[in-house]
């Protein structure tokens, strides 16, 4: 499945509620090789491809293969070291520079900056889905079912992998650990964006932002139910993840995001929805 052409968020969620168990997979090659093909005839001054952590995916090197088979080289790929909400801000505020006449060096500075400011939990509601897939023994995972036991996971900071950061007993402790964290990284309301990306569990999502901004001082807070969980690669059992990162300050509005989470496309310049993998930077004259 393509997602969100070959294949819904309502879709998924169904499927995992019928126990299939869900997998990810780098972009097909030759897909990769006839969508950039497309990008080198029109002849763009550059392009810019922001890709999730090259440790968790394959991506990275795909578009950097075909972009030496094509010998693209107005092409440019950064590897975002990240997963989810902070990929898509990213590719936001690159489009936001480059109309802005941003040249790719100091868009590349940008996302530098925004990698080094990112910092992501995953709170699984269960561990049902991380036995499913492989990545949690069934055992284990049986093991803190019959404890009760709440896990917080984090994206190391490197981007390598997804590991435990704490374990507690409740939820309001994991909630403490990560406003700690954050609290300890100097987070605030002029800096800082904080970013909730849920799967199907809205109501504990606008929980968590009523009490980040509550504590951080009416703090932005961004949740998104559909688009920042397609490059989340951990599993889908009703996890938040919770992201904050320094945002770059640029003119125009942030993503909008409809009831099924998908209007940042209309952000990003209109694009189909294959184009939506990358942002191509060159010059607007229509003011979006």
């Amino acid at each position: 499945y393509k997602d969100q052409i070959d294949i819904s968020t309502e879709e998924l969620y169904k499927k995992l509620e019928a126990g299939c168990i869900p997998t990810t997979s780098q972009p097909n090659t030759g897909y990769l090789h006839e969508l950039m093909a497309n990008w080198k005839a029109k002849n763009y001054e550059a392009i810019i491809i922001i890709t999730c952590s090259s440790d968790l995916s394959g991506t990275w090197s795909g578009f950097n293969l075909v972009k030496n088979q094509l010998e693209m080289n107005n092409m440019y790929i950064y590897d975002s070291r990240q997963v989810g909400a902070p990929v898509m801000d990213m590719a936001l505020a690159a489009k936001q520079m480059a109309d802005n006449d941003h040249d790719v060096n100091e868009i590349f500075e940008m996302l530098e900056m925004k990698t080094k400011n990112s910092f992501s939990f995953l709170a699984p509601f269960d561990f049902k889905q991380l036995a499913r897939s492989g990545r949690l023994s069934p055992v284990a995972a049986k093991m803190a079912s019959i404890l009760k036991v709440k896990a917080l996971l984090y994206l190391k900071e490197d981007g390598s992998c997804v590991d435990k950061y704490a374990m507690s007993r409740t939820e309001s402790k994991i909630v403490k650990t990560v406003i700690d964290k954050f609290k300890n990284a100097g987070v605030n309301a002029k800096d800082y964006t904080l970013y909730i990306s849920h799967a199907d569990n809205e109501e504990s999502a606008l929980k968590a932002k009523r009490l980040l901004q509550d504590i951080f001082d009416n703090i932005e807070v961004i949740v998104l139910g559909g688009l920042a969980q397609r490059t989340e690669r951990v599993g889908n059992d009703r996890n938040p993840l919770f992201c904050h990162e320094k945002p770059q300050q640029t003119q125009g509005g942030r993503a909008g995001v409809d009831k099924n989470g998908i209007t940042v496309r209309d952000l990003l310049g209109g694009q189909t929805a294959d184009e939506r993998l990358v942002d191509l930077v060159k010059t607007r004259t229509d003011g979006r």
